[in-house]
């Protein structure tokens, strides 16, 4: 069954200790057999002492009630084992009874042979205890079986309160005769006092494990006022009950008088059971009645309500001219934001097509004026290096006839002489060939920068069209390399294999050249800036990370709005990182930046790669869709 209420601290404390009591008085019965204290035994000398197996099926159930309390990893099924052990137990002696014997279960643990309490032989199980025991352990199985149904609920605090009201009998039998209580007088075996408070105990446990959705504190639990009517009156009626059937029998009856004792007891049950249903009757009655008047309070508190919404409304309506004539100054101030905003993005895109436009005429115009002479110099170097060629052969020839001439002409071969060493002749015939080899080097990498100019700013390519966006961020980077070299910063590239993809390739390479350039003026001396390129989610990525100073946490949010620099005045325009998103955007990308202040920044630009020759943008069109977003930036933004 349910036994979440076990976490409250009020039904888990009175379940274990009605648990403990009972094996408490269970241990100090065995112990009284132990010892022969006749305190232990049975209370009194007087009174027949509880059987050892009895105090045993105590110490079981009441340890069973404990761990479901507790609730221990395996408790429940403790519980159930030693519930079943003992039903077994009483349901074989109840068998004994109705056959006249044949178990003979008394002797199956502790025996007892041959002694005997008056007329009642000692160490046997009686009756009502036996009844009483099979009851609590079909309670105490109910607790431990694996189910929420109510029913169960209700069989374990029934089967308790049955255990518990066996126990009550027997004991105030006890009180109304304590010289001559139940069955003393009779062959019978008499339930001991010890095992009737055990049995109240039992009871009083299993009711409260079975929780306040079970019989019996299902109507005593809660804050309707039924059952706050039968918390107050139910112990004043049952004390009442049990103080009057007890002076009934004082008066009525003399010591000893056995009979009496037996009908007082039953009438004081049964006058509890009655004033129990009397009181649950009034409870419902009266609380029905209460229940019935706060609803009428209910209703008309909600009637007051209406009252007051009203007056409400009539005061909203007072106030609407006021609402709609500030709804109307936020419209236009709505508007003015908006005209406003408008202006800056013209402004930003107009401020981007001419940079672009001049980027691309002073690629032109560079490279133009770098070919020219270079073409020159570079035929020039072939031609020198063809002539002097010849030079070296003739000069190895007149090095062959030095003896010849230092003979026929001494002067003229002591001038030779002289100049040679002067010149260190011999060095320059040796390294000269190395020497116009590094020359053509140099010429090499010259027109390879011409060549990564006009491949950055795409003069053949300022169409939308399918690129390699690899070859224009490799010809970025290498071009960027002489600012990083400038500040002692690392610049590095790992550039993945990635499709072609359809865009701007002048554009984007614009996006990587703001990114590297705001990377390196954040980092120190020293720093890196790595920038990177994968295919992820059927998109290109581009990733520009560095190891800088960051962004200021007041900057976040203001990065990418037009305009916005943290540079000195006439440092930056505030344009870079704008243009860059508009940019990204106006490809479908977005772009993503993480950063920590004093830590670095890495940005990722993700673009879609679109089907061959289908164009997202005219060209020419908006460069820029600007979106004030919280983002973040490195270093000094642009």
């Amino acid at each position: 069954m349910d036994r979440s209420h076990l976490s409250h601290p009020a039904y888990r404390r009175g379940t274990q200790g009605a648990g403990t009591l009972v094996v408490l008085v269970a241990v100090g019965a065995l112990l009284g057999w132990a010892t022969g204290d006749p305190f232990l035994l049975g209370l009194r000398s007087i009174y027949i002492p509880m059987a050892p197996n009895t105090a045993l099926a105590f110490v079981v159930l009441g340890s069973g009630l404990i761990a479901i309390a507790g609730r221990w990893w395996g408790g429940a099924r403790f519980a159930a084992l030693g519930a079943a052990l003992v039903g077994l137990v009483g349901v074989l002696r109840l068998g004994e009874f109705a056959g006249g014997g044949g178990f003979d279960v008394d002797d199956w643990f502790i025996p007892i042979h041959g002694e005997r309490f008056g007329l009642a032989p000692i160490g046997k199980m009686s009756l009502p205890t036996a009844i009483a025991f099979v009851a609590a352990s079909v309670a105490i199985l109910a607790l431990s079986w694996p189910t929420r149904l109510a029913v169960v609920g209700h069989l374990a605090g029934g089967c308790g309160v049955v255990a518990g009201m066996m126990g009550l009998v027997f004991g105030l039998g006890y009180l109304f005769s304590p010289n001559s209580p139940l069955l003393y007088g009779t062959a019978s075996i008499p339930m001991a006092l010890n095992t009737a408070l055990c049995f109240v105990g039992l009871g009083s446990g299993i009711a409260a494990a079975a929780g306040p959705g079970a019989f019996p504190l299902l109507r005593l639990s809660g804050s309707s006022i039924r059952a706050r009517l039968l918390r107050t009156f139910l112990p004043l009626v049952m004390g009442t009950v049990g103080v009057v059937a007890w002076l009934t029998h004082f008066i009525t009856t003399t010591s000893g008088a056995s009979s009496a004792a037996v009908a007082s007891a039953a009438m004081a049950t049964a006058a509890i059971a009655l004033f129990g249903v009397i009181c649950e009757r009034i409870a419902g009655r009266v609380g029905g009645q209460i229940e019935r008047a706060e609803a009428e309070l209910q209703e008309a508190y909600q009637t007051l309500e209406v009252k007051v919404e009203e007056r409400t409304r009539e005061l909203s309506r007072a106030n609407g001219e006021l609402a709609e004539a500030l709804r109307e100054t936020r419209i236009a101030h709505e508007a003015l934001q908006k005209t406003h905003l408008e202006l800056k993005e013209t402004q930003s895109r107009m401020i981007q097509q001419a940079r672009l436009a001049s980027l691309g005429q002073t690629a032109a115009g560079v490279a133009h004026e770098i070919n020219n002479p270079l073409a020159f110099v570079t035929n020039n170097l072939v031609v020198l290096r063809r002539e002097i060629s010849g030079l070296h052969d003739i000069l190895l020839l007149y090095q062959q006839a030095e003896q010849t001439m230092g003979e026929d002409r001494r002067d003229l071969f002591a001038k030779i002489s002289e100049i040679s060493d002067e010149v260190d002749l011999p060095f320059v015939l040796e390294n000269l060939d190395s020497l116009l080899e590094r020359t053509r080097g140099g010429l090499l990498r010259i027109q390879k920068i011409v060549a990564d100019l006009r491949d950055f700013a795409h003069l053949e390519e300022a169409e939308f069209q399918e690129a390699d966006l690899n070859a224009g961020i490799g010809t970025t980077v290498r071009l960027m390399r002489n600012l990083a070299e400038d500040r002692r910063v690392s610049l590095e590239s790992r550039l993945s294999p990635i499709p072609r993809m359809t865009c701007f390739p002048t554009k984007l390479n614009l996006v990587v050249q703001n990114l590297i350039t705001n990377a390196i003026e954040a980092c120190p001396r020293g720093g890196r800036v790595l920038v990177e390129t994968s295919e992820v989610d059927g998109g290109n990525e581009i990733r520009v990370s560095d190891d800088g100073c960051g962004i200021a946490p007041e900057n976040l949010d203001r990065i990418f709005d037009p305009f916005f620099t943290t540079k000195p005045i006439g440092k930056g325009t505030g344009l870079g990182l704008s243009m860059s998103y508009g940019i990204v955007k106006d490809h479908g990308g977005t772009i993503q930046c993480e950063s920590s202040p004093g830590q670095g920044t890495r940005f990722t630009v993700h673009l879609p790669v679109a089907p061959p020759g289908e164009a997202l943008l005219e060209p020419g069109g908006p460069g820029l869709a600007w979106e004030p977003t919280a983002r973040l930036d490195s270093g000094p933004t642009d």
